[in-house]
């Protein structure tokens, strides 16, 4: 076995030689020509790009950092997409080989594909609407508490951003406190918790509905003439406090650093003034970190998305072998994340500031 395990080395560091010497070689090439390497880009520079207005400036610069991952998205993931699209009007064999608008009989657990039943190109996605119980009621679902998790986690984080702002004492360790669950919801950890099913038991049971054990929130606001509706929202809230810190980590971080880069002349003026802290929140604070809630809304749906209770409903299809339902029920749920993601950006978007100091 250890004589094996040589052989298998020594045959992976010969195999990297070739590309470890080409790399060295363009590596050498550029070093040694550096400037007629560069000069092109130098002449862009000086030539176009110095004479362009400051606009466009950041225009060109945004979409030179957005071209490496729009070139990773056409290799990679454009023809998956399209082809999806394709199967959800289609039906799909388990080899791979697809029928346009064409849907067979289905006889016992497998389909018969010499019996066209409908040419229905909506055959699919009426199925996943009408057809599937579990689907609609899980999209509906999914859709609702996405709305509600991304105003409460979004609220909760800025405010969590604006207080691990200040300046007191520990306060580099109450920040890795609120990043913690970031890292115990990572895949490794979920899979070391899903082999210890006692701890999982013990950390659900010590966060889910923690402050409903401690306090009827609900009797207490029913008993103060608090509205049924008003008072079930709200109890919803605090008995899923535990999931919503768990899964503000990154956004407290984008607000944390969105706060950081305000600049600071403009607080001295304001507390030169006399403004309050308070004041200065809604005048400074909030406007100049408006542009990264829309980053955090975006983010924030995207996640709830991906962990909501639809995949499961998708997985016992696509485990059935029905790949045309599967993608149907895939591009639902896609346009339902857009839409609500197109009209949360859209109304957020008209109260957004953005800042510049070169205007």
């Amino acid at each position: 076995m250890e004589n094996n395990n040589v052989k298998v080395k020594k045959s992976f560091k010969t195999q990297l030689q070739p590309i470890a010497k080409g790399f060295k070689k363009v590596i050498g090439f550029i070093i040694k020509n550096w400037f007629f390497v560069l000069f092109p880009c130098r002449l862009f520079k000086e030539l176009i790009y110095d004479k362009m207005r400051y606009e466009k400036q950041k225009l060109f610069i945004s979409w030179l950092f957005l071209a490496p991952t729009l070139l990773g998205f056409i290799l990679f993931f454009a023809y998956p997409l399209v082809m999806s699209l394709l199967y959800s009007f289609s039906s799909v064999e388990p080899n791979g080989t697809f029928h346009f608008s064409e849907f067979f009989a289905k006889v016992g657990t497998q389909y018969d594909y010499t019996q066209v039943i409908s040419t229905d190109i909506l055959n699919n996605y009426k199925y996943a609407l009408r057809v599937n119980a579990d689907f609609p009621v899980s999209l509906w679902n999914t859709s609702l508490n996405t709305v509600i998790d991304t105003a409460v986690i979004t609220i909760f984080s800025l405010l969590l951003a604006v207080m691990l702002n200040g300046k007191f004492k520990g306060r580099a360790f109450v920040r890795a406190i609120f990043f913690l669950p970031v890292v115990f919801n990572s895949e490794a950890i979920t899979a070391a918790l899903a082999a210890a099913e006692g701890v999982d038991a013990v950390l659900n049971s010590s966060g889910s509905e923690a402050l409903t054990q401690l306090f009827d929130l609900e009797q207490f606001m029913q008993g103060i003439g608090v509205p049924v509706q008003l008072v079930t929202f709200l109890s919803g809230i605090t008995s899923t406090i535990y999931r919503t810190i768990s899964y503000s980590g990154i956004q407290i971080l984008i607000f944390l650093t969105a706060i950081q880069s305000v600049p600071k002349h403009l607080y001295e003026a304001a507390t030169i003034e006399g403004a309050t802290g308070y004041e200065q929140f809604w005048k400074i604070t909030l406007p100049m970190v408006s542009p990264m809630i829309l980053t955090v809304v975006v983010y924030t749906i995207v996640d709830s998305f991906l962990r909501s209770e639809i995949g499961d409903v998708m997985d016992t299809v696509y485990n059935n072998n029905e790949y045309g339902y599967y993608a149907a029920m895939s591009w639902l749920y896609i346009l339902a994340s857009l839409l609500i993601m197109g009209i949360i950006v859209g109304i957020l978007s008209k109260v957004v500031f953005y800042y510049d100091d070169k205007k």
